[in-house]
């Protein structure tokens, strides 16, 4: 069923009341907080809460609203990590917004200007977590939704409706598959095309799109000439309310990207920085990684101290070794890692090689196995929870590692499965955690995993490591992917 104009109404109405619900949580916590902090410190002055009444800032959430229209928060269909830069980006302009209106109209004795700051992070994670679920209990009840189908290659579309699927706040409804060659429908019979369902031939599209009351479409055809794909979307585009385009480019800086418009000519520039080349941008990496690094240790000695005490108790040996890798511009590093392996693993791992052909495959193939005959059961739990690399923080305080990078591999590995690739490799320290490590960890092949490597060299910013290592938190909760 369409939404129609009385449900988008509602559902932008509900999702405004969502983000002030979540806006006059943090303001009266960021009230509190201030409070509780002068009262703690003796650094902080006192503070009653007299100068942040909230009948006396009427402006505050209308201020917070007209920002959020501005941005398109309201009318822009992003997945959700690309909506909490927009989030961030929006309070950002509404704290320095207030600080403005605070200075010139004189009004200290109204507002405290700590309570702003202190206020900021708040909103945004309230903000953030309200939507999310609120955008899922709105989508489960009919609003906001949009009618997708997917027109394209088959193994193309089965990737991106996976992907688009699993972006629960997008509110997509999947409608079904068109093919773009008769040949393709013999393919949905077969395992795995069946998941795409069948929507109708491309050769009757209008008719396809005005039955199922299709707003969305997108077309999944990389191979297809720029030229067939142009005139396919042109086709569409009279009968959907959106079309969505996979652009030819499979990698390269598409996030530090800027769009230049030719239009006399109908063609368009895409501008790619790299960014990491910028030494502004490494020394904010390197600022970033110690900030986070030093803030967290108190809290992670006492997980250190507990696991190497655990290590040594269970299996004769050391608690930590070291493993010697690659680092940025080919220097070698030694990797500290908690030991997860008994004390003769090398004779352990060349038994089971030389009598086990599956292993051998295994081995040969990921440079892992999954029933590792060399891991202690307890090295299994840590290298489950990734806590067997916990260590590697010592590594970042000595510069020689990232929070975030590509996995550190050794120098015959790299020259082996990286190539002509391990140049952008060595660009960047490597990382405690990457790509790989929330794209499925072991599940995922050498190959993509180097892909994902030069893909994250090509398109970093502080933005995509925050990401990441949000990411990395529900992957090392779920233990998916890791032995």
């Amino acid at each position: 069923m369409r939404s129609g104009a009385p449900s988008k109404f509602v559902y932008i109405l509900s999702l405004i009341g969502i983000d002030l619900g979540a806006y006059t949580l943090a303001f009266f916590c960021a009230v509190q907080l201030r409070i509780f902090l002068g009262r703690i410190s003796e650094l902080i002055p006192d503070f009653a809460g007299d100068a942040m009444r909230f009948g006396d800032l009427y402006f505050m959430p209308g201020l917070f609203l007209l920002i959020f229209l501005y941005e398109g928060l309201y009318f822009r269909r992003v997945p959700y990590i690309d909506e909490l830069r927009e989030i961030a980006k929006a309070l950002a302009m509404l704290t320095i917004l207030l600080f403005a209106l605070i200075s010139i109209g004189k009004l200290s004795n109204l507002v405290s200007r700590f309570t702003i700051v202190l206020m900021a992070p708040l909103a945004f994670i309230f903000i953030a977590a309200f939507r999310y679920w609120g955008k899922i209990l709105l989508h489960r009840a009919g609003l906001g939704r949009q009618n997708l189908i997917i027109i394209g290659e088959i193994e193309s579309s089965q990737k991106i409706k996976r992907e688009l699927l699993a972006e629960k706040t997008l509110g997509y409804r999947y409608e079904g598959f068109v093919p773009i060659d008769k040949r393709h429908k013999a393919q949905l019979r077969k395992p795995g095309g069946a998941e795409l369902g069948f929507a109708g031939d491309i050769q009757h599209l209008p008719d396809v799109l005005g039955e199922k009351k299709i707003e969305c479409a997108l077309i999944a055809a990389p191979n297809l000439s720029r030229e067939k794909i142009s005139a396919l979307a042109d086709k569409v585009h009279r009968y959907v309310h959106h079309v969505l385009l996979i652009p030819e480019m499979r990698s390269g800086a598409l996030l530090n990207s800027e769009l230049y418009h030719l239009f006399v000519n109908q063609l368009f520039l895409i501008k790619m920085r790299n960014t990491l080349s910028e030494r502004g941008a490494r020394f904010g990496k390197l600022i970033f990684d110690y900030a986070l690094v030093i803030t967290a240790l108190p809290f992670i000695l006492p997980v250190l101290l507990i696991i190497g005490i655990a290590i040594r108790a269970t299996s004769p040996g050391p608690a930590l070794y070291t493993q010697k890798r690659v680092g940025r511009h080919g220097k070698a590093i030694r990797v500290y890692k908690f030991r997860s392996m008994y004390a003769d693993a090398d004779v352990r791992l060349k038994e089971l090689l030389a009598r086990d052909k599956a292993a051998r495959a295994e081995w040969k193939k990921t440079i892992k196995l999954k029933n590792d005959p060399r891991v202690t059961r307890l090295g299994a739990f840590l290298r489950k929870t990734s806590l067997d690399e916990l260590p590697q923080l010592l590594n970042v305080l000595k510069g020689e590692m990232s929070l975030v990078g590509p996995r550190p591999v050794p120098e015959a590995e790299l020259r082996e499965r990286y190539k002509d690739r391990s140049d952008y490799y060595k660009l960047v320290r490597p990382g405690m955690t990457g790509l790989w490590q929330i794209s499925g960890r072991n599940d995922v092949s050498y190959e993509q995993r180097v892909n994902m490597d030069t893909w994250y060299v090509f398109n970093w910013s502080l933005y995509t490591d925050l990401v990441i290592l949000y990411k990395t938190l529900g992957v090392v909760l779920k233990k998916r992917g890791a032995y």
